[in-house]
């Protein structure tokens, strides 16, 4: 993956990404302009690729709806271009609501050490929103400059002075919980985004190991998961090496991670049993789809060190929705 440069310390700075030319869509109602995708979305908006998937998987873009094809990505409908294009902030609004930090700008942010800072990321008290492989093929996590900055102003307690005794064990142990608090957020993202229990189902399963999932499933609806399944988490990578190192951050790690999932998997397959069926094939169309609109939205806050995903709260609220008529949930990207 190449690396995403954005950053905000002490505050929002703008990195200027390609000079967008006039946008004025394609000929003809909005309706029927064809979607972009996430890169000439960036483009016609003059930020970055990165900026642009940051922006839709925290609801601050609409999305078209899914077409058929499995793991498709979602796309940008022209009218959110025209949208945001007339913003007397745009482009430096977005790119606020979007930049990323590493752990050295963060902590400095924080105003913490590095060091601190890297043991509030591990005991899953700071949420990476992106991660990739520099070029020594190590682990880079990147955190929301915004949520940061919530951190600096409702946790200060744990900015200073010693840790309590609990996370000071939890620390020891040599427990990283960057890695799951990074997957709860992906599949919050993918559960706002899922428009069938099926979607849903296959949100769960995609963290899970094969052997979780295959044993519960008739080969139909196995072809359902898969026709229903989210996007991969990342591009294909340019070395073996690069695939082996980020091929683990994908899946849930066995123990508490896993069976919690496994238990989420086997609660939203029943409920997607009940429903209708994927059909079996959908022809790719070139039309905009459902429009998504997304309501802006952060990922649930962590309950504590070692909590896991959200999957069945989730599947509650979307049956309290569907009681009362509205559906709120955001609309994202992961």
């Amino acid at each position: 993956m190449h690396p995403d440069l954005s950053s905000a310390v002490p505050a929002p700075r703008a990195v200027h990404g390609p000079s967008p030319l006039p946008w004025t869509g394609p000929p003809g109602p909005p309706d029927a302009a064809p979607p972009l995708s996430a890169e000439a979305a960036a483009h016609a908006l003059g930020v970055r690729q990165s900026e642009i998937e940051t922006a839709v998987g925290l609801g601050l873009l609409a999305t078209t709806g899914r077409t058929g094809e499995p793991g498709e990505r979602p796309k940008v409908p022209a009218s959110e271009i025209g949208r945001l294009l007339p913003s007397v902030d745009h482009p430096d609004g977005l790119r606020a609501q979007v930049a990323t930090t590493g752990a050295r700008d963060g902590a400095a942010l924080l105003g913490i050490t590095e060091e601190r800072f890297a043991k509030l990321a591990r005991l899953g008290l700071l949420s990476p929103v992106r991660c990739h492989l520099n070029r020594y093929h190590r682990i880079v996590w990147r955190y929301l400059a915004d949520e940061l900055r919530a951190v600096r102003r409702h946790q200060a307690p744990h900015l200073t002075g010693q840790l309590p005794p609990p996370l000071r064990r939890l620390l020891a142990t040599g427990d990283d919980a960057r890695p799951r608090t990074w997957r709860r957020r992906v599949l919050a993202q993918r559960l706002g985004r899922a428009g069938t229990t099926w979607e849903r189902a296959a949100a769960v399963a995609a963290l899970l190991p094969p052997s979780h999932t295959t044993a519960l499933l008739t080969p139909d609806e196995r072809r359902c998961l898969d026709v229903a399944r989210p996007r991969p988490l990342f591009a294909r990578a340019r070395s073996g090496a690069a695939e082996r190192l980020l091929e683990p951050l994908t899946r849930a790690l066995p123990g508490p991670e896993t069976e919690q999932y496994a238990a989420e998997f086997a609660e939203l397959l029943d409920e997607a049993r009940t429903t209708a069926r994927p059909p079996h094939r959908v022809p790719r169309r070139r039309s905009a789809g459902r429009l998504r609109r997304p309501t802006p939205t952060r990922p649930p806050q962590s309950p504590g060190p070692g909590s896991t995903g959200p999957a069945r709260r989730h599947g509650q609220d979307r049956a309290r929705q569907a009681t009362g008529g509205q559906d709120r949930s955001s609309r994202s990207l992961a």
